[in-house]
């Protein structure tokens, strides 16, 4: 893999892990994802900046996407972060 490649997939890895986080706060305040009013809005992704916003849908084009679009449930009905969803998020930047 060559210097640049690596920069980005590093890049993307470290974006992915500040949603992750950011995403596990936002559980904190919405514990039901499913019947949250709120989204997640990417402001800035080089700088990991995201904004909980007031708006339930996802749109990719607007760097928006839906809280329970960010999250899995597993068998014991426990929501988290979809660690998988945001690094696809990622490559949409990198």
């Amino acid at each position: 893999m060559n210097n640049t490649a690596m920069n980005h997939a590093e890049e993307a890895e470290a974006f992915a892990d500040a949603l992750f986080r950011f995403v596990g706060r936002a559980l904190e305040q919405e514990p039901d994802p499913v019947y949250s009013q709120k989204a997640v809005r990417i402001a800035d992704a080089r700088n990991h900046i995201f904004r909980l916003v007031d708006d339930n849908r996802t749109d990719e084009a607007e760097d928006l996407y839906a809280l329970r679009d960010l999250c899995l449930t597993d068998e014991d009905l426990q929501t988290f972060p979809n660690r998988r969803r945001m690094l696809a998020i990622a490559r949409n930047y990198w």
